[in-house]
């Protein structure tokens, strides 16, 4: 039993005629009464009886074209939900991104984004720090994700898409340049939180360095390192992202501090994702 055969077999019941119901398909009348034929063969009963007028249902015709109708029906339900989870599919996007790109990377990604790709598309977006978001995507949660890098995961693609220098950032009434390391060390040290890539990062810089600076606060970004900074609290290292220079702080870059950050495009390595996501990943990969 097909959908086309019930289809056929449901339109020569209603108009109770072959002829007329290959006409309304449309499709050759022979092809139509083989299609019913085949169905009687299959379940071993006369569907219709034929008389002079066309061809009038039999019991088991009746009781056939009631279960048709409801299959029928049922199967439109079904393409209509179908249709409908692939619009949302198409114009779907979930992506989580660390809070180092929130305030000026992102907002002109998703510009630019909804001006030449983007028209109908709803974003679903999240920040949270790297490792959250590589959880997320394992878990199908997000379709992309931007972020530091994290260790190597089976699971996870990373792409770079970006690099940022480390910078120090001190308060701005601190006359000190931190020419060497050793001022640096001995100076109050804001940093990031401990269960952060850069975190990891810094650590293994200072251990590298031989110096184990005063860590006096954690902190979750490189803007709110630089308020802590601002109000005089100690000094930091951070990536430098845009919009450090809104702080009442000095940006400085000592000899001695070298090195930086890579941001990736994260991205599972066999989940599908929409085709809006697709869409978005092609224009952060340019």
């Amino acid at each position: 039993m097909t959908f086309e055969q019930l289809r056929y077999f449901c339109a020569a019941a209603q108009l109770g005629s072959f002829s007329k119901a290959a006409e309304s398909i449309p499709i050759s009348q022979p092809s139509l009464c083989v299609a019913i034929r085949k169905l009687e063969r299959e379940y071993g009963v006369r569907l219709f009886q034929p008389n002079r007028k066309g061809a009038v249902l039999t019991e088991a015709g009746r009781i056939f074209w009631q279960d048709a109708q409801n299959i029928l029906a049922q199967a439109d339900l079904t393409a209509t939900h179908m249709r409908q989870f692939a619009q949302r599919d198409h114009a779907e996007i979930r992506i989580a991104y660390t809070y180092s790109l929130a305030d000026a990377y992102i907002p002109r990604l998703l510009k630019q984004f909804q001006e030449q790709e983007g028209k109908g598309c709803v974003i679903y977006s999240d920040e949270m720090p790297s490792d959250q978001i590589a959880q997320g995507l394992r878990e199908g949660r997000f379709d992309l994700g931007l972020g530091s890098q994290i260790p190597p995961d089976p699971e996870i693609e990373q792409i770079p898409i970006a690099y940022q220098k480390l910078c120090l950032l001190v308060p701005a009434s601190d006359p000190d340049l931190y020419e060497d390391r050793e001022t640096f060390a001995a100076a109050p040290l804001i940093c990031y939180r401990r269960d952060y890539p850069m975190y990891r990062t810094l650590s293994g810089l200072f251990a590298s360095w031989g110096i184990a600076p005063q860590i006096t606060h954690y902190s979750y970004s490189e803007g709110a390192i630089a308020r802590l900074v601002e109000q005089g609290l100690g000094v930091g290292i951070v990536a430098e992202i845009e919009g450090l220079e809104a702080y009442r702080i000095r940006i400085l870059h000592p000899a001695w501090l070298t090195g930086g950050r890579s941001i990736y495009l994260m991205r599972h390595r066999t989940r599908m994702v929409t085709q809006a996501a697709k869409r978005l990943q092609e224009l952060i990969l340019g």
